[in-house]
């Protein structure tokens, strides 16, 4: 009986590893080095498959304040000399469907790399810090030229550092309502944001955190003498 058992948990554990290959023979990954605010950033699809496809498709959800600006295969992934289109289509939850169909009678052999590039755009306002670049699960698909298709069965994270960048236009110091100039409705604004004690960055043009009367004389500083 001993001997049963355990031959019945050898073969039960012999079958996990099997499917667990299989799973991870057919999926698609993403990577990426660090992004910086104010610029644009790519980010790549990596694809394992076993056996040669035909088609694949996945959502990539992104994080708030990155948005998704193109997408193009890694022709070095496919056959030479065919021409290979990709869909991409942008929702407003933030998130982007990409799909790739390969042409009748072409398929994307069985191995691993770069599938294709996703460009994308981090807005100034995003906080430096690590972000989960994720693909769903549910959407993620790869078909095999006789039909067969394989799903993954939990979401992929790709944690992602996005770096502080350097505001290409910063615009003019004390131009709260940015008109391109400083005048007595920057002066009143900052006046507005003490009366209602909010925090404006902007606003704070001494850098201390607060917006108080210094900013509201360095603003009517800014108008007496022009300088920014």
């Amino acid at each position: 009986m001993k001997k049963r058992i355990l031959l019945s948990l050898v073969a039960f554990f012999a079958m996990t590893a099997m499917w667990a290959s299989i799973i991870e023979a057919y999926k698609i990954t993403v990577e990426g080095a660090n992004g910086k605010t104010f610029n644009t950033a790519e980010l790549t699809l990596k694809m394992d498959n076993r056996n040669a496809i035909n088609s694949w498709s996945c959502v990539l959800q992104l994080p708030e304040g990155v948005t998704f600006k193109s997408a193009e295969v890694n022709p070095s992934r496919y056959p030479v000399g065919i021409e290979i289109e990709i869909n991409a289509v942008p929702s407003n939850d933030n998130s982007v469907a990409i799909s790739c169909e390969l042409p009748e009678g072409v398929s994307l052999t069985g191995t691993a790399g770069a599938v294709a590039v996703v460009t994308v755009e981090i807005a100034g306002t995003v906080e430096p810090g690590d972000y989960d670049v994720t693909l769903l699960a549910d959407q993620t698909k790869l078909v095999e030229v006789d039909g067969t298709i394989h799903t993954y069965p939990k979401d992929v994270v790709f944690k992602w550092t996005i770096e502080e960048g350097e505001d290409p236009n910063p615009g003019v110091t004390g131009d709260l309502n940015e008109d391109g100039s400083v005048d007595i409705a920057d002066a009143i604004t900052v006046l507005n944001i003490m009366a209602a004690g909010e925090y404006n960055e902007k606003a704070d043009l001494n850098k201390d955190q607060v917006v108080d009367i210094a900013d509201f004389i360095s603003v009517l500083n800014i108008m007496a003498t022009g300088a920014e």
